[in-house]
């Protein structure tokens, strides 16, 4: 996936494995908890779809085999989700359809260090950029000077900054599937914590799953008719926050799901730390 496909012969990837007494991980907002390696868990920093693992001392025994910068936790897992912490580890489940999706989305947050650019799902902290205050990450931006603005040089031009978008019709889009989404997760957890009927549970979570990929697709759809699309500017809506933080672009990996490109922003961001580790 760009920009790490073109710079391919920068990067080494070693695969260490340790089975666990387990396949899976813990899940404890569903009752479920594993034997495995690293104690991988969802519902970390109270977000059930996200997974980390608090086993310092067990990733770093495991990981000492081969040399490495970055690491990467795969989890046999079917449920989506997964984590990344800059400069420290991140984690993805093998089997979901979007797995290909959050293995290259949480890599951008371990490896390059990018910010979520997405601000309509829940998430476990408020205030995460507090305002008055410019972001550190490369692909958000607070917008205190708009004839500054980070990504500057990359602008299309004639673009104004901030740049208008239809934020109205998209949120409204959201917030639709949001409120599903987490009707459907919370009735899976109710019925897998009381022992409830097993075939529920699984059309429920096959359920879950094609409402996900459905909306994507009506997701996606919408972005490729928006006359935007493919400007580079500043977008408001990125960091958790609707308003006062802004992305580089309509769209991105780091923003909604699926294989798409990284923004103007997120790239460069890749490329320097990429050429950082090969000085």
């Amino acid at each position: 996936h760009e920009p790490y496909s073109s710079h391919r012969d920068r990067i080494n990837v070693r695969g260490v494995l340790l089975p666990s007494q387990e396949s899976g991980c813990d899940e404890p907002s569903r009752g479920v908890h594993k034997r495995t390696s690293l104690g991988c868990t969802f519902d970390s920093l109270g977000s059930e779809r996200y997974m980390l693992t608090e086993d310092n001392r067990a990733m770093r025994d495991i990981a000492q085999a081969v040399p490495y910068d970055v690491l990467y936790i795969m989890v046999n897992h079917e449920r989506y989700g997964g984590g990344g912490i800059n400069n420290l580890f991140c984690t993805f489940t093998s089997d979901n359809q979007w797995s290909e999706y959050v293995f290259v989305h949480e890599f951008g947050h371990s490896f390059a260090g990018l910010a979520d650019e997405y601000y309509t799902t829940n998430v476990a902290y408020d205030g995460f950029y507090p305002e008055g205050y410019e972001p550190v990450e490369r692909n958000i931006t607070a917008l205190a000077d708009p004839a500054a603005v980070k990504w500057a040089d990359l602008l299309t031009a004639d673009t104004p900054v901030p740049t208008p978008w239809d934020k109205a019709a998209y949120d409204e889009m959201d917030a639709a599937y949001q409120e599903i989404r987490g009707e459907i997760n919370d009735r899976i957890g109710e019925l897998m914590r009381s022992g409830g009927d097993t075939a529920e549970i699984e059309r429920l979570k096959e359920e879950g799953e094609r409402l996900s990929l459905e909306h994507q697709r009506e997701v996606d759809a919408w972005f490729a008719a928006n006359p935007t699309q493919g400007q580079v500017g500043a977008f408001e809506g990125a960091g958790y926050m609707s308003e006062g933080l802004y992305r580089s672009q309509l769209d991105c990996i780091m923003f909604t799901k699926g294989l798409k490109p990284f923004c103007a922003a997120c790239r460069r961001g890749i490329v320097e730390v990429i050429e950082r580790y090969g000085e």
